[in-house]
């Protein structure tokens, strides 16, 4: 199955001079880093270029969340600053900031999540990526960051625990309730970090745990929709998600299939486990009763991001919605189409 659209949120090209000006810092970045660590920034930007061959488009394509706009809509709410070139140059420092941390996490998350594949030596990239953030962070804030460096450490060492949290969850065939999957959903917590340099510049860090709590939504709301779009590739990986374990998932019974002989009886076994989750998927409703909460936590989010004022995250949601009810009428169809090929075999 397919995803709706991949043209980018009309709410996200509001802003694209300001994320193409981030990109640009990140470019110059990479290009300037010595050899072999410019040759695998070089490969890795290629790995995530669309099919124009643009890497741009990483950040604000549907799929992908707000990372980088969500800043971009705080600072609108927050900004006293009549300077406006000031106040954008100091974004596009936070925004390439932004971009260099979130690189260096999908370093690690590549091999985390498959260890035979992921490139180890991308790891050694991601010690720039992550050291840059903090160079271009400093320079942003300036006399701001005393009380922003702490709000930083807080958000670093709950991205790093949920995700091991999470990583040991998926690894094994203990229940995984919707408390544990909403709990390790906070893995996203990195993306506070442009959002707290925003508030931390308006002298408004006040707004920590609004911000915490926005996140938070935004990374259940996502990792429900990653589970529902990725769950191919997840039982592929052997990975035992909230969803897939809904469905009925062993990691036990796919690891004993990996390890029977190739040839036509692993072959019939992995499709029957894998047309025994469609079905669960399809006809049980998982698929579609996931998306409507994911729907329906968009909207709390919504109402966070109000009371936080975020200007345009109203625009984004709609948008967002609107494309989940997009996938949401795909899941639809496909249900009716499967219903009708079972009905005729």
């Amino acid at each position: 199955m397919s995803t709706p659209h991949e043209e980018p949120f009309q709410s996200y090209r509001a802003k694209q001079a300001l994320i193409d000006a981030a990109w640009e810092r990140c470019e110059g970045r990479f290009a300037a880093l010595p050899a072999p660590l410019s040759d695998l920034a070089a490969q890795f930007l290629r790995s995530i270029a669309d099919a124009s061959g643009s890497h741009r488009s990483y950040f604000s394509n549907p799929v992908a969340p707000p990372l980088l706009y969500m800043p971009l809509w705080l600072m609108d709410g927050l900004s006293r600053d009549r300077d406006r070139s000031r106040a954008d140059q100091t974004m596009v420092r936070i925004l390439a900031a932004t971009m260099q941390g979130y690189i260096g996490v999908r370093l690690q998350d590549n091999v985390l999540d498959e260890p035979t594949r992921g490139d180890p030596h991308l790891l050694l990239l991601g010690n720039t990526c992550f050291s840059n953030m903090i160079v271009e962070l400093s320079t942003a804030l300036g006399m701001h960051g005393i009380a922003f460096w702490p709000a930083l450490d807080r958000a670093i060492v709950d991205f790093s625990r949920l995700t091991l949290a999470e990583q040991h969850a998926v690894l094994r065939d203990e229940p995984y309730t919707v408390e544990r999957f909403d709990e390790h959903a906070d893995k996203v917590a990195l993306a506070r970090i442009p959002l707290l340099a925003v508030a931390a510049i308006a002298e408004r860090l006040d707004l920590e745990p609004s911000i915490q709590a926005l996140v938070h939504q935004l990374g259940i709301a996502y990792g429900i929709a990653n589970d529902v779009l990725g769950w191919p590739r997840d039982v592929r990986s052997g990975h035992r998600t909230w969803l897939l374990g809904c469905a009925g998932f062993a990691r036990a019974e796919w690891e004993h299939i990996g390890a029977m002989p190739e040839g036509a009886e692993r072959d019939a076994a992995s499709s029957a486990v894998v047309e025994k989750l469609r079905t669960a998927l399809y006809e049980g409703r998982l698929l579609r009763d996931a998306i409507a909460r994911a729907i329906a936590v968009h909207r709390d989010a919504m109402e966070t991001a109000r009371a936080a004022g975020l200007v345009g995250f109203d625009d984004y949601t709609a948008e967002r919605i609107a494309w989940l009810e997009m996938f949401d009428k795909q899941t639809t169809l496909m249900t009716l189409r499967r219903a009708l090929l079972s009905a005729r075999s």
